[in-house]
């Protein structure tokens, strides 16, 4: 007779509630921080075990699941309001897009951009064969432009209908980054375009952190209300980008963003890239979208600048 084997009650529940316990509360260090990444997508398994024990009739297994559910779900950051009223001023639309570099569909991915009518464009994993592409297509429509190709996956490139009054090119920890000044009806606005380092290894982890913590000082630089987009390799629940927000004084932008890696088709996972703001700058609507022959989906930001701002 072949046997057959179960796993007991008591290791069920200690092993469902060990998992939860390490996903909710273990140190903010490399391994927990991949894990806790697909914290959503983990929650939805601990949801779903409950219901699967409660039909079939395993009470306290049913109870371990949802009590994991609630540990998961009390991780998840609700979006942060901007302020009790959006601002009256001028709007900016700003796009931002991480490419791929080992992405060829050049022209269906700018063709995306195009087609937005955005007036700042960020694009990020920018190598010399892309820069050529976005000069010649969106060169015409987007004159003013800073570009910095990299064959490493960190070469990044700003495009602008409005004029630049000031751009930098800034380094963190050796990938660079744009700062870049605008006026917006009279008004200055500030967007940075970053890309951090993927923590795809212990080195890489604390690569990425020190980047977070070296852009502090550049965000508060200024009072001037400041936009910042790009793929931070962070999700809103990390450590590392609860600090930044703190230390910086950026917020999420006051409405709910989009999951954004890895990209099949109109789904993704978890959101890596991020629009950040300052001030009394506020989002009146985020939205993804499909960037050709990319890992990444990009986000389209609409945002309202205040008047008369500091």
């Amino acid at each position: 007779m072949k046997a057959r084997y179960t796993i007991s009650l008591p290791v069920r529940t200690g092993v469902m509630l060990s998992v939860a316990c390490f996903l909710a509360f273990a140190p903010d260090c490399y391994l927990p921080m991949l894990a806790r990444s697909f914290l959503v997508q983990w929650t939805a398994l601990f949801l779903i075990l409950s219901a699967a024990f409660l039909w079939l009739g395993s009470w306290w297994s049913a109870v371990s699941a949802m009590v994991g559910t609630g540990l998961l779900l009390m991780q998840i950051p609700m979006p942060l309001a901007g302020g009790p009223d959006p601002p009256t001023g001028s709007m900016l639309r700003v796009l931002h897009m991480n490419v791929w570099q080992p992405n060829e569909r050049y022209g269906s991915a700018i063709e995306e951009a195009l087609s937005s009518e955005a007036d700042v464009i960020s694009i990020q994993e920018v190598d010399r064969h892309w820069a050529v592409e976005l000069i010649s297509r969106l060169g015409p429509s987007y004159p003013y432009a800073r570009i910095e190709p990299r064959s490493n996956c960190y070469g990044i490139a700003l495009f602008s209908k409005l004029p630049f009054e000031r751009v930098n090119t800034m380094y963190l920890d050796g990938a660079p980054l744009i700062e870049a000044r605008f006026s917006v009806a009279g008004e200055p606005v500030r967007v940075i375009s970053v890309h951090a380092t993927s923590p795809i290894s212990y080195e890489h982890f604390h690569r990425r952190n020190r980047q977070l913590e070296g852009l502090v000082p550049i965000v508060a630089a200024t009072t001037i209300p400041t936009i910042l987009v790009g793929d931070l390799n962070t999700v809103p629940w990390d450590g590392a980008f609860g600090r930044f927000c703190s230390r910086s004084g950026l917020r999420a932008a006051p409405v709910k963003g989009s999951r954004t890696w890895p990209s099949v088709g109109p789904l993704a996972l978890i959101p890596l890239d991020h629009v950040l703001l300052s001030g009394q700058a506020s989002a009146t609507s985020i939205s993804s979208f499909h960037v050709p022959g990319s890992d990444h989906r990009g986000l389209l930001a609409e945002i309202i600048l205040p008047r008369n701002a500091p």
